[in-house]
């Protein structure tokens, strides 16, 4: 087994570790490797009780119990004698119930687990769906549905849109249906995040209550970098830099606030070593980066024309707003403009 495996969901309180490709998936027939890829798997405290996880490749590819039952069968004909546990996204009462009539053992991302060979059963029960504040994630999500990105996909796609696993996403969607129920539905064993019609005024309202701010950390520095050098590092306009181009707010030229992820402040930082200067905690500070809890999806460019560099996605920059409290009033008349913006775009 791969000694680099990865966490990918718990069993029990057990984190399932994932390691290397099984060799086996090679030597079995296209109709089982183009459906299923074959990693060696184990629970965390039972290292040496591994097994193999079959994974789903095709999101739309629901299986029957003979499909499985010949899948296990080959591969221990290919000569691989650790038993095969499948892997369910959802997984319905009546296969949860034929398959462990043909012992077949399981994993589904909604709790549901039947491994016979570790003496391990599981059956999820539903925890109750109370509205919270959303985590970085799920926020991500639900602005990329209301700003009609991610229409319509489900949970598989979204772990590939997000970079998540699949487990990970099962929680984030929880977190929505929690808030929206009506988003969620269920075909062909897969669960869709969609708008069930609703505008994207109704969305905003709905989700507003619980939005976050993205804002992880900020770093303040006492010059201004090249425009040039700040869009070579994936920089963004944020904040009031970038609330002036959706709103009667003036452009301050003389400040400027940018959104960067780690990656892009390492290289701004490489570029520019000992001429990027943190300002100190009482000095005013020209230049702000905004070191987000999650990436961006999607950026505007209607500050390029002027600036040189695009703008947080307006759906993003609202989110960074909306728990923040100002004084001026001219501030809060250009949020509700965004807000504005948002449900009429």
């Amino acid at each position: 087994m791969n000694t680099n495996s990865s966490a990918y969901m718990t069993v029990f309180g057990m984190e399932l570790m994932l390691g290397s490709t099984a060799p086996v998936e090679s030597k079995l027939r296209r109709i089982y490797s183009e459906r299923y890829k074959l990693q060696y798997a184990s629970l965390k405290g039972l290292e040496e009780r591994r097994f193999i996880l079959a994974t789903p490749r095709l999101m739309d590819f629901y299986p029957t119990v003979l499909f499985l039952r010949n899948l296990e069968s080959s591969v221990l004909q290919a000569g691989e004698s650790l038993p095969v546990v499948i892997h369910f996204e959802r997984i319905d009462p009546g296969m949860k119930r034929a398959l462990a009539a043909e012992n077949i053992p399981f994993i589904s991302d909604d709790g549901n687990t039947f491994l016979p060979f570790l003496g391990i059963q599981e059956t999820a029960s539903p925890a109750p769906c109370v509205p919270a504040p959303l985590s970085p994630q799920a926020q991500r999500i639900a602005l990329n549905l209301a700003a009609g990105r991610w229409v319509n996909v489900t949970a598989s796609e979204l772990a590939a849109l997000c970079g998540k696993s699949r487990a990970s996403v099962t929680k984030y969607l929880r977190e929505i249906e929690a808030i929206k129920p009506s988003l969620l539905t269920t075909s062909w064993r897969s669960r869709i995040l969609g708008t069930a019609d609703l505008s994207r005024s109704e969305l905003l309202d709905a989700f507003e209550p619980y939005l976050v701010s993205p804002i992880a950390k900020t770093h303040r520095f006492r010059s201004i970098p090249s425009t040039g050098i700040l869009a070579a590092c994936g920089a963004r306009l944020s904040e009031l830099s970038a609330l002036s181009f959706f709103s009667d707010l003036a452009h301050d030229d003389n400040r400027l606030v940018v959104m960067c992820d780690q990656t892009g402040i390492s290289a701004l930082v490489d570029l520019l070593g000992g001429k990027l200067q943190e300002a100190a905690w009482y000095e005013e500070a020209p230049f702000i980066i905004e070191e987000w809890a999650y990436s961006l999806d999607s950026s505007d460019d209607v500050s390029i024309p002027s600036t040189g560099l695009a703008c947080v996605d307006s759906w993003s920059l609202y989110a960074a707003f909306v728990r923040t409290k100002y004084e001026d009033v001219r501030i809060e008349d250009s949020v509700k403009q965004l807000r504005e913006h948002l449900c009429q775009s």
